[in-house]
């Protein structure tokens, strides 16, 4: 049975250069042959307004990690951690799913079906050693580009 993609991957400013940066990611990091890593990487594809998003919060923000989660898997377009605060256990992490143009709506709210299982995608990036640390919380955000920009201070 083949296994289950991972919840997360891992955004850069320099990954997103690339045409396809997720096959290169599941070849490099989860050891998938090519062609399969190809295939699952449409899973992360960024579409709209996403990748303008994530280029301008990185740009602007050298202490936000960025992971883009499965789109299959209803566990929102993004996770952000705050790196700035040194302990994994009480970084900030904010899960996040972008609405075109829409106002800021924290704990969730307007994101329908697409929030129902941000703890996978936050589990996910614990599971990457000296992140975060396994059950730190989270905070669930809606809204446009420009919204969760300010929000996240940007």
């Amino acid at each position: 049975m083949p296994r289950e993609p991972p919840a997360v991957l891992p955004v850069s400013l320099s990954l997103l250069r690339h045409a396809n940066p997720w096959a290169l990611l599941l070849v490099k990091e989860e050891g998938y042959p090519l062609a399969t890593a190809a295939l699952l990487s449409e899973r992360y594809a960024l579409k709209s307004d996403e990748k303008p998003f994530v280029r301008e919060l990185l740009g602007r923000k050298r202490n936000l990690w960025v992971f883009r989660c499965d789109q299959r898997r209803f566990a929102g377009d993004f996770v952000v951690v705050d790196m700035a605060e040194p302990r994994p256990a009480r970084r900030r992490v904010v899960v996040l799913d972008l609405k075109m143009g829409a106002p800021l709506v924290l704990g969730g709210g307007g994101a329908g079906m697409q929030l129902t299982h941000a703890q996978d995608a936050v589990d996910g990036v614990a599971a990457r050693k000296g992140l975060i640390a396994p059950g730190t919380p989270y905070v669930l955000a809606t809204g446009g580009k420009d919204a969760m920009l300010a929000y996240l201070g940007a």
